[in-house]
C-alpha cells in the first residue's frame, strides 16, 4: 500500500473519530440538559387550587435547576385526601413535597409511615428554627423531632358591618358584657348579630370551640388532648352556655341547621346579619362578594376575662418533605416557600399570614393590615384548632354532637357528656 493511500485513510479515520467524538459530546450534553432540571412532584402547595397554580408557575419561571411537577389529585373530602396521601407515601409513590398538611393527628399518621423526612437539622442549618414561635413549632414536633414547617397562621375573630354599626351608634365591644349589649341592640334594630350556618356539620365544632377557649383557655387544650375529662371542665360548660345563648336569645339567624356556611355568609353580605365569626380567608370571599358596606374586625371578647387564650386559630397548614424525595431539589422549593419576600407577596395576594415572623407591609389594605398585625402580636394567645388535638373521627362526631345541642336535642351539659363518651371510646379502642 503506497504512502499517499495510507495517509488518506488515516485522515479519513481521524475525521470519522472526531465526528464520533463530537456526536458523543453533543449526546452527553443533551443528557446533561435533560437531567439538569430535577423534577419535584407536588400534590398541593397548601393554598387554593388557583393560587397553587400561580405559585408553581412563579417557581418554575425563576428556577432552571428544579422543576415543579404539579398534580391536582387531592379532590376528595378531608378524610379521603388524608387516606390517599398516607397510602401513597407508605408505598413511596406520593408527592415529594406536600403543603397544606394538618398538624396533630394527621401529621402523626403521616410520620408513622416512615416516609416523612425529619427536618430538625434543616431547621437549624437554615435558621428557620429562630423564625417560628415555639408554640407553633411544638405543633409540628413528633417525639422530639420536627417533621413539618408551618406555612400560615390563622386567627378567628368577628367581622362586622361598619356602616350599620355607625348608623346604630354602636361601639366595638371590649368585654363579653359589652358584646351581649351590642347583640341586644342589633336585635332591637331588627337584625341578627351572630351568623350561623351549620348544615353539613362544618363549622359546628369550631364555633363551639371558640367559645370554650374563650372561657376555659388552656384548660380546653387539656380536654381536647384527653388529659382532662370533658365533664369536669366547668369553664367549658360556661363557654358552651354562652355559645348556645346565641341561638336561645335570638342573636343568631333562624334555622342555623337549615343553611350551610356559604348561605350564612350571604345573610351577612345582604345586611341581614351584622357580624360573622370567621378567619382571614374570609377577606377574599368578602372582596369577591363586594358588599355595599365597609367591613371591620375585632376579636370576640372573652367569656371569661381571666382566660389565657384570646382566640381560636393556629396553623392553617404545614409543609412536609418525603423521605424518598431528592433532598437538594426538595429543599430548594422549601427555601423559596419560606422566604419573607414570598410571604409578603402571599399576604398581599390572598391575605394569608405566614407562620414565621415578617414585617407586615403598611401599604396593604387596612383590614389585611389589622388582622395580620394583631395575629402576629397575639401569636402566643391563640388556641389551636380542635382537630389539632382530636382524632379526625372524634372531631367529626363533635360536629354532629354540637348540631344536636343547637337543634335543642342536647343541653350543654349533655354535650360534654356525649363528648366524653365518644372521646373515651376512641382512646380505649386505639
Amino acid at each position: 500500500m503506497d504512502k499517499n493511500r495510507i495517509a488518506t485513510q488515516m485522515r479519513r479515520l481521524t475525521l470519522i473519530g472526531l465526528c464520533a467524538l463530537l456526536l458523543g459530546i453533543l449526546s452527553l450534553g443533551s443528557v446533561v440538559v435533560a437531567q439538569d432540571a430535577t423534577d419535584v412532584l407536588v400534590w398541593s402547595m397548601g393554598y387554593s387550587g388557583t393560587y397553587d397554580d400561580i405559585l408553581v408557575e412563579r417557581f418554575n419561571e425563576a428556577h432552571d435547576d428544579v422543576n415543579i411537577v404539579y398534580e391536582d389529585v387531592l379532590t376528595g373530602d378531608f378524610t379521603e385526601n388524608n387516606q390517599k396521601v398516607r397510602v401513597a407515601m407508605e408505598n413511596a409513590a406520593g408527592p415529594d413535597v406536600l403543603g397544606g398538611v394538618d398538624t396533630g393527628a394527621n401529621l402523626q399518621a403521616l410520620v408513622a409511615t416512615g416516609q416523612v423526612r425529619d427536618l430538625t437539622e434543616y431547621y437549624r442549618e437554615s435558621g428557620l428554627i429562630d423564625r417560628i414561635p415555639d408554640n407553633l413549632l411544638a405543633q409540628v414536633t413528633v417525639e422530639g423531632r420536627i417533621y413539618a414547617i408551618p406555612q400560615n397562621m390563622e386567627s378567628v375573630g368577628i367581622f362586622y358591618n361598619k356602616d350599620a354599626f355607625a348608623e346604630l351608634e354602636l361601639e366595638v365591644p371590649t368585654s363579653f358584657e359589652e358584646y351581649i349589649a351590642v347583640l341586644e341592640a342589633v336585635k332591637d334594630a331588627g337584625h341578627y348579630g351572630y351568623t350561623m350556618g351549620l348544615a353539613g356539620g362544618w363549622p359546628s365544632a369550631l364555633m363551639a370551640s371558640m367559645f370554650m377557649y374563650s372561657s376555659a383557655g388552656s384548660e380546653y387544650i387539656d380536654v381536647l388532648s384527653g388529659t382532662q375529662p370533658w365533664t369536669e371542665c366547668d369553664n367549658c360548660l360556661d363557654g358552651l352556655n354562652a355559645f348556645y345563648g346565641m341561638v336561645a336569645n335570638g342573636y343568631a339567624n333562624p334555622e342555623p341547621l337549615g343553611i350551610d356556611y356559604n348561605q350564612s355568609l350571604d345573610l351577612f353580605y345582604q345586611g341581614i346579619n351584622l357580624m360573622v365569626l370567621n378567619g382571614p380567608w374570609f377577606i377574599d370571599d368578602a372582596n369577591a362578594a363586594n358588599p355595599d358596606f365597609e367591613i371591620g374586625f375585632f376579636y370576640l371578647p372573652a367569656v371569661n376575662a381571666n382566660t389565657d387564650i384570646k382566640t381560636l386559630g393556629g396553623i392553617g397548614g404545614s409543609l412536609i418533605v418525603a423521605e424518598y424525595a431528592d433532598v437538594d431539589a426538595a429543599f430548594k422549593l422549601v427555601d423559596w416557600l419560606t422566604t419573607e419576600e414570598l410571604a409578603v407577596q402571599t399576604l398581599r395576594d390572598v391575605a394569608v399570614l405566614p407562620a414565621f415572623s415578617i414585617t407586615v407591609p403598611e401599604d396593604i389594605p387596612p383590614l389585611y393590615y389589622q388582622i395580620a398585625s394583631e395575629t402576629a402580636a397575639n401569636v402566643d394567645k391563640i388556641g389551636f384548632w380542635p382537630v389539632t388535638y382530636l382524632p379526625p373521627k372524634v372531631f367529626g362526631d363533635m360536629n354532629q354532637i354540637v348540631q344536636g345541642m343547637i337543634g335543642g336535642m342536647l343541653s350543654p351539659e349533655e354535650l360534654l357528656s356525649e363528648m366524653q363518651k365518644t372521646h373515651s371510646t376512641y382512646l380505649a379502642e386505639n
